[in-house]
């Protein structure tokens, strides 16, 4: 008997063990079919042309569920992608509570809106869908409301060209008279042109970056565009410093033409830039906004050494030969 009673104990604990393990795959099934809970919203629900809005994806679902929000899709429909996709996590709680934020810009008037891909939540390796759809919003002219409503006047007669000897008069005038006008003003736009100097390449390129800084591409989501037009304001005032560099060359062509022209400028500096702004040019790789302001300033920095290169050569050309010792 007492051995039975053992037996018996074994077999009691084993299946508890059993049921036990079985309970967390029920609950999570549970949880997957339906904990989860998917919220779409749209910020603002109306903009005008140019204007960006937000669309966010929230999702709430047991902290042992894994999710998988959908990339951010491409440019369609007038409706274009700023900022890479942002998670946004809730305040502790029993439940997840993650956020995704997608921002966009439409540039066509009327309902428009990505395609966004579907939510994926997995539980003890069970996955559920959630389709997002496509979350709209309404794009507004800037145009004023009334314009719309105008309506043109109608097209008057044409003037009625002169007959007989008088258009030939007519055409002999303003012949004599376009003929009078260039005599006149040739002269003058010669002496205009012969005068006019050449703008200065270095003050040219710091106006050009002082201005670049002040649209603030990077800051505007654009940060590759702001390493490009950089770079292409050094490339300008290289061809203008140096007659041997074409702004169309590429990386290792402009370091060579730096050394040949015997200045001391970073060529490996120069290559190096002009590289990574071919990847961002023609392979459109990303980069991030803290390292396209490194790149700006490189571009920067590459173009004031360049000049005083060239300020000290002009000096060594200005200064007399010294006497030899006899």
């Amino acid at each position: 008997m007492p051995a039975v009673g053992t037996f018996a104990k074994w077999v009691g604990a084993g299946a508890a063990a059993l049921v036990l393990g079985c309970v967390p795959a029920v609950a999570g099934a549970q949880v997957d079919l339906r904990q989860s809970l998917v919220d779409v919203s749209v910020t603002p629900e109306s903009v005008t042309v140019g204007e960006r809005f937000t669309i966010r994806v929230r999702v709430r679902a047991a902290k042992v569920a894994t999710i998988r929000f959908p990339d951010v899709p491409p440019a369609a429909d007038g409706v274009d992608p700023v900022d890479p996709r942002a998670i946004e996590d809730g305040l502790p709680a029993e439940m997840i509570d993650r956020t995704a934020v997608y921002t966009f810009v439409a540039w066509d008037t009327g309902r428009r809106g990505p395609i966004l891909g579907a939510v994926v939540v997995s539980v003890a390796g069970r996955e559920r869908s959630f389709p997002v759809g496509t979350p709209t919003v309404v794009v507004r002219s800037l145009l004023p409301a009334d314009t719309a409503q105008q309506v043109p006047r109608e097209a008057k007669a044409p003037v009625p060209l002169p007959s007989g000897r008088w258009r030939y008069l007519l055409l002999a005038g303003l012949l004599a008279a376009g003929l009078l006008w260039y005599l006149r003003n040739r002269h003058a736009l010669r002496h205009e042109a012969e005068a006019a100097e050449l703008p200065d390449a270095w003050q040219e390129a710091r106006k050009t970056f002082a201005a670049l800084e002040k649209m603030g591409l990077a800051g505007a989501g654009e940060p590759g565009r702001h390493v490009i037009a950089h770079v292409d304001v050094l490339r300008m005032y290289l061809s203008a410093r140096i007659p041997s560099v074409n702004p169309a060359m590429g990386a290792a062509e402009v370091a060579e033409a730096l050394r040949q022209a015997d200045l001391t400028v970073p060529a490996e500096r120069v290559a190096a830039l002009l590289a990574r702004d071919a990847e961002l040019r023609f392979a459109h790789l990303a980069v991030g906004t803290d390292e396209s302001a490194v790149l700006a300033t490189e571009a920067r920095d590459i173009t004031a050494l360049i000049q005083l290169a060239h300020e000290a050569r002009l000096r060594a050309m200005e200064r007399p030969p010294r006497p030899r010792r006899r």
